[in-house]
């Protein structure tokens, strides 16, 4: 629709022996700015508060998947800075805040369940 608007302002333009006007010529290159930002940094940005607000909520004895692949429970945080101590089975690791991919969450008992 916009496509077919622009190609008859070009070409009443042309029929009367003036250069299409600059907002004619610069249509596509706004169109492209403005998809670029809502398909691509827009999303982007969400995603970001929503990581750091993941990151900022942690606590003690949750359950956490790093970047690297590994399954534990927070054991301690430091406030102010960006370690955290997690403990896998029997090892104790300390990591970064930022290698955290994701925090797992624990399944809630509504008292629904049957007894088998």
């Amino acid at each position: 629709m916009l496509f077919s608007l622009i190609l008859l302002a070009q070409e009443e333009a042309a029929k009367k022996g003036e250069p299409p006007s600059m907002l004619v010529q610069f249509m596509p290159i706004i169109l492209i700015v403005v998809v670029f930002y809502f398909l691509i940094i827009l999303p982007g940005r969400k995603e970001r508060q929503q990581r750091a607000a993941m990151i900022t909520a942690l606590k003690k004895n949750d359950k956490v998947i790093t970047n690297a692949g590994i399954v534990g429970q927070v054991v301690s945080l430091i406030e102010g800075s960006e370690e955290v101590t997690i403990k896998s089975e029997d090892t104790k690791l300390r990591i970064l805040r930022s290698s955290i991919a994701r925090v797992i969450a624990e399944p809630t008992s509504t008292g629904d369940a049957k007894p088998a």
